[in-house]
């Protein structure tokens, strides 16, 4: 058994714009409420693809080079964190 699909909608208005009541001679009927239209979404695209790791063995490739990360020194100063 599958839930009924709702349908969107919105409050319908008078005239003057009061909200409309239901008429209770018509119970298949509801009148105080319009349907809306809602356009359809673009579809999703999924097709994402994890590239892989360039590994070099030039150490001059720029961004994707194998040098040593440098550290600061401070001469003979020692500091905690090195």
């Amino acid at each position: 058994m599958e839930p009924k699909k709702k349908t969107p909608r919105k409050r319908a208005r008078k005239a003057d714009g009061k909200f409309k009541g239901d008429n209770p001679l018509t119970p298949d009927v509801n009148e105080a409420w319009e349907p809306t239209e809602v356009a359809e979404a673009l579809p999703k695209k999924t097709n994402y693809k994890v590239k892989s790791k360039v590994k070099t063995s030039n150490t001059t490739a720029g961004k994707y080079s194998t040098k040593q990360t440098i550290r600061p020194t401070f001469g003979s100063v020692k500091t905690k964190q090195h």
